[in-house]
């Protein structure tokens, strides 16, 4: 997983003008999955794998010791001008200390990894027992999938690996983790991303849509989109006696 931002903005898969007026929407994602993660832990260390610009990590701060690793240099260095303490780094280079870590959290990030299982390998590794992983990820067993095929939203080119829930649950559960739940996550989003994205796929609505939002003044308006074709896995690692049980 290297310079994903950078890859995206290459293959034209975001337009920067447009990207750069959803930082109030990111944050919105931030809190929302924050709000969440606190069902299960309310305080410690959380690390977050791909935390580019680091809105997550100026959410968690207030009750969390939160720290972020990013590939990408740009996005990384947004992220530490804003005082997060944020590394440019892949998770294995950065060599974390075993049993240090009381959440891991990476949304939309292991479908980018080369060997999802040696990167959970790692996680399960730097996790203190009883500690978190939190995973989001598209989800290939959805209808949209069986409709589109290759012109579902979620096929481009960085996303390597695709799960169901099922090869999910496998995949925790054979190193080293109990998922305790697993379930579908939407996004908060401007009007006008929406549009963006929908102009892939049908361009005179998108047209349409776009000129109906100028007139109307909805551009910067909230969208909340839960297509059922993202999960979200909470995974809590194993404890000592556990694994020798």
């Amino acid at each position: 997983m290297v310079r994903l931002a950078e890859r995206a903005r290459d293959l034209a898969l975001v337009e920067p003008k447009v990207e750069e007026n959803e930082g109030p929407w990111r944050e919105i994602m931030a809190r929302e999955r924050l709000d969440d993660l606190k069902r299960f832990v309310t305080s410690g260390y959380l690390l977050e794998i791909g935390c580019s610009t680091g809105e997550l990590l100026a959410a968690a701060g207030s009750i969390f010791t939160a720290k972020g690793v990013e590939a990408d240099r740009k996005t990384s260095r947004i992220a530490r001008a804003r005082g997060l303490d944020c590394l440019n780094s892949t998770l294995g280079d950065a060599n974390f200390p075993p049993d240090y870590f009381d959440v891991v959290a990476l949304y939309h990030v292991i479908e980018h990894f080369h060997s999802p299982r040696t990167e959970v390998r790692e996680m399960c590794r730097i996790l203190k027992p009883g500690g978190w992983l939190v995973v989001e990820t598209p989800n290939i067993a959805t209808i949209w999938y069986r409709l589109l095929s290759g012109r579902w939203r979620q096929f481009i080119p960085d996303h390597i690996f695709f799960f169901t829930p099922q090869t999910m649950t496998r995949l925790c559960e054979e190193n080293g983790f109990n998922v305790r739940e697993l379930r579908s996550a939407g996004k908060a989003m401007s009007v006008r991303l929406f549009i963006n994205r929908l102009s892939r796929y049908h361009p005179p609505s998108a047209r349409v849509l776009s000129g109906l939002s100028n007139r109307l003044d909805l551009n910067d308006r909230t969208l909340r989109l839960k297509l059922g074709d993202v999960m979200r896995i909470y995974a809590q690692k194993r404890m000592k006696d556990e694994e020798e049980g």
